[in-house]
């Protein structure tokens, strides 16, 4: 139970009184019952006087100036004290009496050695209050030592009537918003022209709610606007008033910084959409040239093939295969631009059934290359179903055009932490180190035999890019290659 201030004083004047009125019995007992002599019955009990006179003046000072704390501690070790005194004294009298023997040295010395042992209790309580006193001091001086020189600026607020008002600046605030220490009393959000109003209320609901908040806000000021990152940490509640720290980071330049990297990543992304356009336009309309290209030069062969000496039908074969060269190159182009250009969302995908899907459309294929495909149970993704496939043909088709006389092709996947790693591996003559990078580049392939337009892995490191996932190649010159590919699993 809470006890009032009051009760501890009262109590405390209570024993003053007690105490007081046994000392007034006993001058008056010496006085007129005995008959000593007044002043003589006053010097007896000189000592015992001005103790208790003390002891009003504590209440006094207790129920004008002291607070509840200062009432309580002083009731308590005033009220105990009175008994153990009382009971030491007591005890040691009533033994002597039924010994039939009183001794007052007796008394004396046991009752001082309960006074020494009472000494040496408030001594060590004092001793605590003292070392409790000097590690508080440090640890303020500590404090004050992080306030004034944190770099941060911070502010020392309190909250009352729905309005933060400013206790105290650190020199780092001081200087951060133009201000002095002499601004004690001053609404926080007077001096900080914060452009977010909503920000200035959630600030108020925190605090007011005793909870830390977090979060940035725009500061005015005669030039610009500049960018800080905001917490208000409530620590104390005195009444109705609550303290809190304001803690502001200046984060202008990252915020300036962020924005002009976000305006570079948006001109980029415009001009590659530009690029997108131009290269499936571009692509698209080159191919009735190459067309007519190929189409007139069959018609020349067929119409003056048996007219044309054998250097001139070589070089109607050269220009032939060069225009299907050509289309296939365009073709690819325009598969590259499609990845993104004309993608598909993500949905939950059974790798197994895709895989069993791009064999059918590749048998034909496979047949005439005398090709073997392999593969392991296939996890359920989250990807573009479409573009899965194209990348399962891709892998397939690149290793039947790079590999040995009847391939052998091996599908599997593995689960990595949040992953799944898919891997395509051949047969064939491999990859050299330094080419192994350069295979994924647009119009580059690696050292092995085989025709093709460099287009095909390029497209997939696009669609693997698109899925948030990497694509590698494994492969040691003369034992095969392997290409890896992984795809969040994001289920």
């Amino acid at each position: 139970m809470d006890v009032d201030k009051d009760v501890y004083t009262a109590s405390l004047g209570a024993v003053a009184a007690v105490l007081g009125g046994l000392v007034v019995f006993d001058i008056y007992d010496d006085w007129l019952a005995r008959g000593f002599g007044f002043q003589s019955a006053l010097v007896e009990n000189s000592v015992p006087l001005v103790f208790v006179g003390a002891l009003f003046y504590a209440t006094y000072w207790v129920h004008t100036s002291g607070s509840r704390q200062h009432a309580a501690t002083m009731t308590q070790w005033a009220i105990l004290g009175l008994g153990g005194f009382v009971l030491i004294t007591g005890w040691i009298t009533a033994i002597q009496v039924l010994q039939q023997e009183l001794q007052p040295f007796i008394v004396l010395t046991h009752t001082a050695i309960g006074g020494a042992v009472a000494g040496v209790l408030i001594g060590y309580g004092a001793a605590e209050r003292e070392r409790s006193q000097e590690d508080l001091q440090r640890r303020t001086q500590r404090f004050e030592a992080l306030f004034t020189n944190d770099p941060a600026a911070i502010t020392d607020v309190f909250y009352e009537d729905g309005t933060l008002f400013v206790q105290r600046t650190n020199p780092s605030f001081q200087q951060a918003f133009g201000v002095t220490d002499a601004t004690q009393g001053v609404p926080l959000f007077d001096l900080l022209d914060v452009a977010e109003t909503d920000t200035v209320e959630e600030v108020r609901s925190h605090v007011e709610n005793r909870q830390v908040y977090e979060g940035s806000a725009t500061v005015q000021n005669a030039e610009e606007g500049r960018y800080f990152t905001l917490r208000v940490a409530p620590y104390s509640s005195d009444g109705a008033s609550v303290r809190a720290y304001a803690i502001l980071a200046d984060v202008t330049e990252l915020q300036k910084t962020k924005l002009r990297l976000q305006e570079s990543v948006d001109e980029l992304e415009e001009s590659n959409e530009r690029l997108q356009q131009f290269a499936y336009v571009a692509s698209h309309d080159l191919q009735e040239p190459v067309r007519m290209v190929s189409s007139y030069m069959r018609l020349l062969d067929d119409e003056y093939g048996d007219e044309l000496d054998e250097e001139a039908q070589e070089y109607i074969d050269f220009a032939v295969d060069g225009a299907d060269r050509m289309r296939e190159m365009i073709d690819d182009l325009l598969a590259y631009s499609r990845v993104r250009r004309q993608a598909e969302p993500f949905t939950e995908v059974d790798a197994d059934a895709v895989l069993d899907e791009t064999l059918q459309d590749l048998k034909l294929r496979l047949e005439e290359a005398d090709a073997t495909v392999t593969s392991e149970p296939l996890p359920v993704v989250e990807a573009d179903r479409s573009q899965l496939g194209q990348l399962f043909q891709n892998l397939i088709e690149n290793a039947v055009s790079h590999a040995e006389d009847a391939p052998e092709i091996h599908i599997g996947c593995r689960q990595k932490d949040d992953e799944f790693v898919f891997s395509v591996a051949d047969d064939g003559p491999g990859i050299p180190e330094a080419q192994q990078e350069k295979v994924f580049q647009l119009f580059k392939q690696g050292e092995r035999d085989g025709e093709g337009t460099g287009i095909g892995l390029a497209i997939c490191d696009r669609i693997v890019s698109r899925h948030d996932g990497d694509i590698w190649v494994e492969s040691s010159e003369g034992e095969g290659a392997t290409f890896y590919f992984s795809i969040p699993n994001r289920q």
